[in-house]
């Protein structure tokens, strides 16, 4: 890889590395630009291969480090630098027997979901003192609305006693999302220029691998079964490994939106519900995507020819 890719590819980084360390300096635009600092990686390694990320990794650290320091090149390589690697190692996989013969975006975002699911495990257990991984979740919250102006004791105890049972697997949902975001944005933005490796997935039409179900059984039975740590740990992991399926769901619903006379009316008003009663909405989509990997409820959908719009 020579000349303009390798400048391609090492400005990416550059620009990487300065998002995270503008978002660590406090500046309004880098607690923007830290959501996207994933994006110039994803390009690099989608359109270059693994010597382009490589060298746009390594660019994006060595600013993170020179800048920064070692603690915010320790956040920058396990906030972006890690899952954007396996993001592209995977997706570049060629799969004898796909449509395309290219890896199904299924599959790599079922990898990519086990991995934040370990880490989170991993490091709150790492995190966990002798009252409890929730104690300490719970004393981080309160430290951390104690900071906030404006709110006293009893609205910051409900606000804690909320959020605390699943801060961490909404964290993680949050930094999956995210990810899926970039990649769909990386990948869309390479098609357009002719730069992209393997075609643009299709995401309406996403399916999961059948293996992801057993993390997920096996985390929900931790979850009811288990006490103390064990079965904390094992809910917030399963919030985590449901969302791929909450990401078919979604799929499910916009097909069933194209069948629909007034399919923008129809998206419009769902996504209204779904942030206003989140938690709730989330779940029934994610039950949705459960049933369309179990039944396949598309496959039943597209029996029948799809409605006109309006």
């Amino acid at each position: 890889m020579m000349g303009k890719s390798a400048l391609l590819a090492v400005g990416g980084g550059g620009l990487s590395g300065m998002a995270v360390l503008a978002a660590l300096a406090g500046s309004p635009l880098g607690v923007i630009a830290v959501y996207l600092a994933a994006l110039p990686l994803l390009m690099a390694g989608l359109a270059l291969g693994t010597s382009g990320f490589g060298l746009a990794a390594g660019t994006g650290l060595a600013v993170a480090l020179v800048f920064g320091g070692f603690a915010a090149a320790g956040l920058y390589a396990g906030m972006h630098v890690i899952p954007s690697w396996l993001i592209v190692q995977q997706s570049l996989r060629t799969q004898a027997g796909t449509v395309d013969g290219w890896r199904p975006a299924g599959d790599v975002l079922a990898v990519l979901t086990l991995l934040i699911a370990f880490v989170v495990a991993a490091s709150s257990w790492a995190s966990g003192g002798a009252e409890g991984i929730e104690a300490a979740v719970r004393q981080v919250l309160t430290t951390a609305t104690g900071m906030i102006a404006g709110i006293d004791e009893a609205t910051r105890g409900a606000l804690v006693d909320q959020v605390a049972p699943l801060f961490p697997g909404f964290s993680a949902v949050f930094w999956l999302i995210t990810l899926v975001a970039n990649v769909a944005l990386a990948q869309g933005l390479l098609v357009t220029r002719g730069w992209n490796r393997r075609p643009k997935p299709q995401w309406s039409a996403l399916r999961l691998p059948a293996w992801l179900d057993w993390p997920l059984v096996g985390a929900a039975v931790l979850a009811l079964a288990g006490s103390g740590d064990v079965a904390y740990v094992a809910r917030n992991v399963v919030v985590i490994l449901l969302t791929p399926y909450f990401l078919v769901g979604l799929a499910v619903v916009h097909g069933i939106a194209r069948r629909a006379r007034s399919r923008g009316l129809m998206l419009a008003a769902f996504y209204g519900l779904l942030m206003v009663f989140f938690v709730f909405a989330a779940a029934m989509v994610a039950a949705l995507g459960i049933a369309e990997q179990w039944i396949g409820v598309r496959r039943r959908l597209d029996a029948g020819p799809p409605a006109a719009n309006d």
